[in-house]
């Protein structure tokens, strides 16, 4: 069975799953760990960066790093704070394991690029604990190789907690794989964040023209918070910005994230978005492009190290202003775009008293709140949407196919129906 690249990213989790149920019980502690450091230069915040990365200080695992004033990077050559060991994806001691809180203080004028495969990239490449109460603004983080994975601006791969954290200014996050603002991706707590004036690159090209739904490796999870997310809970964010996917046929865009699949609920975010995909797509949403669980709740447990614990996921209280230019994308909806097959099933999602206003242009048979929903329950949801101008009545999209995209023809859907039928494990964990 084949995995893609961000699949297989999470499936890493149950290498430090125990690790990380540590870094985050200290991280929400209210005792404060022993020993502190404080950060108040761009040379000491560089030092910093660089004794996570190599290791030398255990990842900072039970200590607090502080900012004692805002920082400006604009003369600094950046390398994020922590990093995935691709050589032994089982050595934690190169992630940052402890609280890092920002005091509200900003960090600034951070410029990482990249062309080599690197999996987490941000300010912090890698969390396992804490980061709280930072500011970031005037961030640019551009990873181009097609085996880069987990791409933010202020963090890049995140399997402990973030909170109260703004992204602001002029920033720009280009990456292939699980692309987002506040992370790229995310097995664990987000909340209380925002970002602003911040635009999402989506890069990389997929062809589905031969029928078989090849899992993507690229152009594939594009979100303002989150860019691909797997577990977890999402409170209290909002989003303002601009998703651009610049190949072909990209997965998983929507505003506050590209996937949000396995996540129990997401509360009380707001998006404010424009989604460009000017050749086609799969997977759009206002809120976001993928959502849902599976039925049984532990299904990944063991592989992935993810545990759902509401089945259908949650959406409440979420508000979405949008304007999507996405010609032959298919399963987009104004506020989610659909499920994700995923062991056997297409995972579910509850909306509850949200809404959406905005507009869709170019797609395959929107819907005005999802493009497909299977299994799913949309409870409240008001919904002021137009298709190409026209008012857009239906809150399902009409497709009746489980996968569809733009340059697949009526014999290679039906090569695909065939496929997924004979061969159902051969779509696990389409992202």
């Amino acid at each position: 069975m084949k995995k893609s690249l961000l699949t297989k990213l999470f499936s890493l989790t149950m290498a430090v799953v125990a690790m990380t149920a540590v870094c985050t019980s200290a991280a929400e502690s209210s005792e404060t760990p022993a020993e502190i450091t404080e950060i108040g230069t761009a040379e000491e915040l560089v030092a910093f960066a660089e004794s996570v990365t190599d290791g030398s200080m255990g990842g900072y695992a039970g200590q607090t790093v502080v900012l004692t004033a805002d920082i400006d990077c604009a003369d600094v050559e950046w390398t994020p704070a922590g990093t995935m060991d691709l050589n032994d994806m089982s050595n934690y001691s190169c992630m940052f394991q402890g609280i890092f809180d920002g005091q509200g203080h900003t960090i600034s004028n951070v410029t990482f690029e990249s062309d080599y495969p690197i999996c987490g990239a941000g300010i912090i490449g890698m969390n396992l604990g804490e980061v709280k109460n930072l500011t970031a603004e005037n961030i640019q983080i551009h990873c181009t190789d097609t085996y880069s994975m987990a791409i933010g601006a202020v963090v890049g791969y995140n399997m402990g907690v973030i909170h109260d954290v703004v992204l602001t200014g002029e920033n720009e996050v280009a990456g292939v794989n699980a692309t987002g603002g506040i992370t790229g991706g995310s097995t664990n707590h987000v909340y209380n964040c925002s970002v602003d004036g911040t635009t999402i690159k989506v890069l990389g090209d997929n062809d589905f023209s031969d029928g078989r739904i090849i899992q993507c490796d690229v152009a594939e999870c594009g979100g303002l918070i989150i860019g691909g997310s797997f577990g977890g809970t999402m409170e209290n964010c909002t989003a303002k910005g601009t998703i651009i996917a610049e190949g072909n046929e990209p997965v998983g865009l929507g505003g506050i994230a590209g996937c949000l699949e396995m996540m129990d609920s997401v509360t009380d975010c707001t998006a404010d978005v424009e989604i460009i995909s000017e050749k086609g797509g799969h997977a759009i949403g206002g809120l976001c492009g993928y959502s849902g669980t599976h039925s049984v709740g532990d299904i990944a447990l063991a592989t992935e190290g993810v545990e759902a614990h509401e089945y259908p996921a949650v959406i409440q209280n979420c508000h979405v202003t949008v304007k999507m230019n996405v010609p032959e994308a298919t399963h987009v909806g104004g506020l989610i775009g659909t499920g994700l097959y995923y062991y056997g099933e297409e995972t579910a999602f509850k909306v509850v008293d949200c809404s959406v206003n905005g507009e869709i242009n170019g797609a395959v048979t929107p819907g005005a709140v999802a493009g497909r929903a299977e299994n799913s329950v949309i409870e409240s949801c008001e919904a002021s949407v137009t298709f190409d101008g026209e008012e857009l009545t239906e809150q399902v999209g009409t497709t009746d196919k489980m996968y569809e995209s733009g340059d697949q023809g009526e014999e290679a859907e039906s090569d695909v129906a065939e496929s997924v039928e004979a061969e159902p494990d051969e779509y696990l964990g389409r992202f």
